[in-house]
């Protein structure tokens, strides 16, 4: 990695089905599966331009797919993003948690249809993040096949985990089933440093943690964790010498206007601090972290 990054910032662009399969709510509405690429995104594009970020975007083949054949208004937004010096992303096209499961030529396949539509509005793909950051090596090794460079699949915090398995136990006891996976464990568990994979010839770019504890340093966790705990994430990240700063789409989402199912809104974090007031502390991160580089060019 180069030394002079000390800034990366990651977003992942989950469609709206991803977080009401993982909440157990009904199925989206068209107009609920577009909410991301098309209010979401170009919100953070303004963002960046402002605080001089040049971000990663790990995009779902599947919701661009589906986004071009509705007319392609997201697919649009990425286009400018490209332009803007933004990088694309692998995020795997079908976003199946249980994609650690599959045969290795069915891993390829799905990892190929979503670098072909990528490279569609223009991107060259050179990493991957997968679903629920659950990767294992027969997968990585599909992602080296298609010649990437890196994967940043690694969120290196058993805390998460732990929060997860709380939060789906908790869920099983009211009723209510998740899409969120429960297997995976040993994807939290990695080193927090970048490191290069010999065997697989790739990099290893993990999203953010804290030490010792391995907090998260991701948006769900300084916008939508406990007030305190969140506003101490969120000192920490601004001063911190490198920060791999991990968001999602859903991180700018105005619960107000944009037209959200109340359900999701009751229960998602992102949504526990008002749109506003996580725009303006997001900006306020950003500007004081400076000028951000995408993950494929701080690895050169």
């Amino acid at each position: 990695m180069s030394t002079t990054d000390s800034t990366l910032v990651s977003v992942d662009l989950d469609d709206l089905a991803c977080y009401h399969a993982i909440h157990g709510l009904r199925e989206t509405t068209a107009h609920e599966r577009s909410l991301v690429l098309e209010r979401c995104l170009p919100r953070l594009l303004e963002l960046f331009e402002r605080t001089e970020v040049r971000a990663t975007f790990f995009v779902i083949g599947r919701d661009l797919e589906r986004d071009l054949a509705a007319g392609g208004t997201g697919a649009q937004c990425l286009r400018r993003a490209v332009e803007a010096g933004h990088e694309l992303a692998n995020h795997s096209f079908a976003h199946d948690y249980a994609m650690t499961t599959w045969s290795s030529a069915a891993m390829y396949r799905d990892l190929a249809r979503c670098d072909r539509l990528l490279r569609q509005l223009g991107a060259r793909p050179r990493g991957f993040r997968a679903p629920g950051y659950i990767y294992n090596d027969t997968l990585l090794a599909q992602v080296a096949a298609l010649g990437y460079t890196y994967d940043s699949s690694s969120l290196p915090s058993p805390a998460y985990y732990v929060a997860k398995r709380l939060k789906l136990a908790s869920m099983r006891q009211s009723g209510r089933r998740s899409a969120s996976a429960r297997h995976g464990v040993s994807s939290f568990f990695g080193s927090p440093r970048a490191q290069y994979l010999p065997h697989l010839a790739l990099w290893e770019v993990p999203i953010g943690v804290t030490p010792t504890l391995r907090l998260p340093l991701i948006g769900t966790a300084l916008f939508g964790g406990p007030r305190r705990l969140a506003a101490s994430l969120r000192d920490y990240a601004k001063r911190v010498p490198f920060l791999h700063l991990q968001l999602h789409g859903l991180d700018l989402g105005d619960e107000q206007h944009d037209g959200y199912d109340p359900a999701l809104v009751e229960l998602a974090p992102e949504f526990r601090m008002p749109f506003a007031t996580r725009l303006r502390e997001l900006e306020a991160l950003l500007v004081a972290r400076g000028p951000a580089s995408p993950i494929g060019s701080a690895l050169g």
